[in-house]
């Protein structure tokens, strides 16, 4: 009997590789948005402690002209934040898109997949019928030559 071959192996090997490949690009959309929601956070955390500050110097000192420059570091500090938030959304939107591109991935390469556990099982099927019907001629033949 012959082994079984799926004809479309190579399809499903070009599957697989899609696959794999849609895995590595949503591994790195999903680190490129950690390093952006880390910057975020940190121009959060930037944005805070220049507030803390400018309160405690607007406490301590009455020179106008520090408490202007404290006022003009909180808004550029506010800007960064804002520009960093723009880029985690931008970058939300990039591990969507690689997540729904990995999804087609799998599908297809699942699809394949199924056909080739079709194709399969059809192969054993048919072994099984060529077994059984060698082992009733054999059968047959035992019955038939002792009476003849």
């Amino acid at each position: 009997m012959k082994g079984f071959k799926f004809r479309a192996q190579a399809a499903l090997d070009l599957r697989d590789r899609e696959l794999a490949d849609a895995q590595r690009q949503l591994a790195r959309a999903e680190e490129v948005r950690d390093v952006a929601r880390r910057r975020l956070e940190e121009a959060h955390f930037a944005a805070a402690q220049a507030r803390v500050q400018a309160t405690e110097a607007h406490r301590t000192s009455s020179d106008a002209s520090a408490l202007q420059w404290y006022r003009f570091w909180i808004i550029r500090l506010d800007h960064e934040r804002n520009a960093q938030a723009a880029v985690l959304a931008a970058r939300e939107k990039d591990v969507a898109q690689a997540t729904a591109a990995c999804m087609l991935a799998k599908q297809k390469r699942e699809s394949l997949d199924k056909f080739r556990k079709k194709a399969q099982s059809a192969h054993e099927a048919a072994q099984q019928a060529a077994e059984m019907k060698v082992i009733d001629e054999l059968a047959a033949r035992r019955f038939v030559a002792p009476g003849s």
